[in-house]
């Protein structure tokens, strides 16, 4: 199996930083990044299923709540845990997420060190704590 995390992210800075993080937390080889527009090849094969996917609600030049139904849609993904990583905390958005299927919804940190402890918080619950389904 490769990556214990699919990461579909745009921007760079948050890129590196969840890298960093990860890394940090000795975890730099399972965690896998692509963009939006990657989302439908990846998924097309099987042998790529990843355990968990982290989600940019703006994975440009796609909207976040479509990515997340085309992932719902794609038979093997039902129980693939979706977290969502969003700019807006706006109450629209967090029940559009989890109707469209997100099993989780992350306000993205407006700091660096705000920003650390969000990552490192869901690195400790996702992996350290939950038990996921094989």
């Amino acid at each position: 199996m490769g990556a214990k995390v699919l990461m579909i992210e745009h921007d760079p800075d948050d890129r590196k930083l969840t890298e960093e993080t990860f890394r940090a937390e000795g975890m730099i080889g399972d965690i896998q990044f692509i963009y939006g527009v990657e989302l439908s090849a990846y998924l097309e094969d099987p042998a790529n299923r990843p355990p968990m996917i982290l989600l940019s609600m703006n994975a440009q030049p796609y909207n976040g709540m479509d990515l997340i139904r085309k992932i719902r849609d794609t038979e093997g993904y039902q129980r693939v845990p979706v977290i969502v990583l969003s700019e807006s905390a706006s109450p629209d958005d967090v029940a559009s997420s989890y109707s469209a299927g997100a099993t989780s919804f992350i306000l993205k940190p407006a700091s660096y060190s705000d920003a650390l402890f969000k990552m490192r918080s869901f690195i400790n619950y996702w992996f350290r704590t939950v038990e996921l389904p094989a």
